[in-house]
């Protein structure tokens, strides 16, 4: 790849995926089914957390602290599922971010046989993420529908927002992937990270309601723009910009393409080391 990320790392990853879609296919429902093996309810758990959820942020944040939007809102039933689309979208990369630094050392089996392509398994993390992203989303798109009388036509946008979005997710997870497999201290890292991740990406207020010196700053945070485009489709009937868009996706695809050559270059190492 030369010094730096070669043509092919914008599109290998997808077409070593589509090359071994049956494999990844069986991985990746071993690792959704390993997620809740033991328990009484299973894979229940997917759907019985985030009703929970939203009963609670219904009854904190709408009953007992009234809190509101510094953008108005139609409804008040309308503020928790505001938090919870946040916490939906942030669950997403929170979970691929923190699993990825000790896949690879989880799955060493894998890195023992040659003909076992490692690439796709950060693919096994984002699909793990997204079928639980799609549950909680169709859920969402629910309460929406109950609450507010409908889905509101900005949903249709939002693959826009969320393709670009998934791409940087990948992009992170083969890096922190390979980097993880030989600096073990890396999962601590992000688990001590996570809540600031958390209070720095607005989930629970607006970049309208962080002071104006800050603000700037916040949109260096990758979710910040995520989180603002989606609800902007789903509350507030405004879209992202043409051009916030492109940055976005532009930004994304090369985190996308370093991360995997990143990945490439590392893996030789990995049966040493795990």
């Amino acid at each position: 790849m030369g010094g730096g990320i070669g043509l092919q790392a914008f599109w290998r990853p997808l077409e070593t995926l589509l090359r071994n879609g049956q494999l990844y296919r069986r991985v990746l429902v071993r690792d959704i089914q390993s997620t809740f093996r033991g328990s009484a309810l299973g894979l229940a758990w997917i759907v019985v957390i985030p009703l929970v959820l939203v009963a609670i942020y219904t009854f904190v944040f709408g009953m007992v602290l009234s809190s509101t939007f510094s953008i108005g809102t139609r409804t008040r039933i309308e503020v928790p599922l505001l938090f919870f689309t946040g916490l939906t979208v942030f669950g997403f990369f929170m979970e691929v971010v923190g699993r990825s630094p000790n896949f690879i050392r989880e799955n060493a089996v894998y890195v023992k046989k040659i003909v076992f392509p490692l690439e796709i398994l950060p693919w096994v993390l984002i699909g793990t993420a997204l079928f639980k992203f799609a549950i909680n989303f169709a859920l969402l798109l629910v309460f929406l529908a109950v609450f507010t009388g409908g889905v509101p036509a900005g949903a249709l946008m939002l693959p826009l927002v969320l393709v670009p979005f998934l791409l940087m997710t990948a992009g992170l997870s083969w890096l922190l992937a390979a980097v993880g497999t030989y600096v073990r201290d890396l999962p601590h890292a992000i688990q001590a990270l996570a809540p600031i991740i958390m209070f720095i990406s607005p989930i629970f207020y607006s970049v309208q309601q962080v002071p104006a010196p800050f603000a700037t700053l916040y949109y260096a945070n990758p979710l910040t723009f995520v989180l603002e485009s989606v609800r902007g489709l789903l509350f507030f009937d405004t879209a992202p910009s043409a051009a916030g868009l492109l940055v976005f996706a532009a930004a994304s695809l090369l985190v996308f393409a370093a991360g995997y050559a990143f990945f490439q270059r590392a893996r030789p190492g990995f049966a040493d080391v795990v």
